[in-house]
């Protein structure tokens, strides 16, 4: 059982410490405990969050946009709060791992940070890596320090919360239907109102499988007639695998909504798989939700104060900064990007082909200066 993946793909952000901001505490961006973690700590890891952003969305302007989850805040707005969750995060669970005899271990780390030397070329070749991403090598070695100290306090927490035969047993009689096989087909569409016509086409007596040929989406399963064949619980999206177990083995559902759209779900067959044959991904959940109700007690137990305030601009040392060269060189790909997109949508309309063509009002007063 792979306890530190189902562990760890629990977010440190997701866990968020509902906490209000306190009066600010010079130097400090929170306390924990009684543990102050200096604001130094936290402007490191927010310039790292920063410079991540904009490497992999190749822009420097994205921190004013909105946030996609919540438009009244900014997406800036947002990754320092993020960051400063992470932060507490990890000291509280530093601390609890304290209390188990697990301790931070630099040597592990220097190992870690030393194969990856090797592996780019040497320290100069891993310098200057460093040195286009805004980091430093004590960043990169606190990581690796933290990393580890998560990896034994999970492998501790697997040894503590090992859940009893009885305890699995009455987890799956209560979820069942997380533990299923099934067969079903589907027909995919856009709108709601597509989706009803079909409903309404299938009321009447209309061949499923012509249907999802002739009007389907999904173009993995319409050529097939809407056939998706056999699987298990955790394949498909939530909203498609809950409405499987109300259904009647050859029934349809009305429309159902998700991410990719309407589907319309005929279901072939629906078992349940027996205890013994899902006994270790019944462990992996059992475990999962103990260690999410333990680290809820932890953070609900604990004394926490944040005096970060997410509106306020932070300054950012030089040093963890992108390079001047790196930032050029985002910029110059935003301008091709933005070039590109306006070629493009010249061509599919011909009215922006025509005032491209045609220039604006700024450009004939240009023009005409230089007359």
């Amino acid at each position: 059982m792979n306890l530190k993946k189902a562990v760890l793909g629990v977010s440190l952000s997701a866990l968020l410490i509902t906490v209000g901001c306190q009066q600010k505490k010079e130097g400090v961006a929170a306390t924990v405990n009684g543990v102050d973690i200096p604001m130094e700590e936290f402007v490191k890891n927010y310039a790292s969050q920063r410079n991540n952003l904009m490497l992999r969305g190749g822009s420097t302007d994205v921190f004013d946009e909105k946030a996609p989850n919540d438009p009244s805040r900014t997406i800036d707005e947002v990754v320092k709060e993020n960051v400063l969750n992470d932060l507490v995060q990890i000291n509280l669970i530093k601390q609890d791992a304290k209390t188990k005899g697990i301790e931070p271990d630099e040597k592990k780390a220097e190992e870690e940070l030393a194969k990856i030397k090797e592996q780019v070329g040497g320290q100069e070749n891993f310098d200057q890596q460093l040195k286009t991403t805004g980091a430093n090598e004590a960043f990169y070695k606190e990581y690796f320090v933290n990393a580890d100290l998560m990896s034994r306090y999970t492998q501790k927490l697997q040894e503590e919360l090992k859940p009893t035969e009885e305890e699995m047993k009455t987890y799956y009689d209560e979820h069942q239907n997380d533990f299923f096989v099934a067969d079903a087909d589907h027909i995919l569409v856009d709108d709601v109102d597509a989706a009803n016509k079909l409903k309404k086409e299938l009321d009447k007596g209309a061949d499923f499988a012509q249907m999802a040929k002739e009007n389907s989406t999904d173009p993995g399963s319409a050529e097939k007639g809407g056939k998706l064949g056999s699987f298990e619980a955790g394949t498909m999206v939530t909203e498609f695998e809950e409405v499987l177990p109300t259904l009647k083995k050859g029934e349809y559902s009305d429309p159902v909504k998700s991410q990719f759209g309407y589907h319309i779900i005929k279901l072939n067959d629906f078992q349940i798989k027996p205890f013994d044959e899902v006994k270790a991904k019944v462990e992996q959940a059992v475990v999962q939700e103990k260690f999410n109700t333990y680290i809820e007690k932890l953070q609900k137990d604990a004394k926490i104060d944040k005096y970060v305030d997410y509106k306020e601009a932070v300054e950012i040392p030089a040093e963890l900064q992108l390079p001047k060269e790196t930032l050029d060189s985002l910029k110059q790909a935003e301008q091709q990007a933005a070039q590109q997109a306006a070629e493009q949508n010249a061509k599919t309309d011909p009215n922006n082909a025509a005032a491209s063509e045609q220039g604006t009002p700024a450009d004939k007063t240009a023009e005409n200066n230089v007359k």
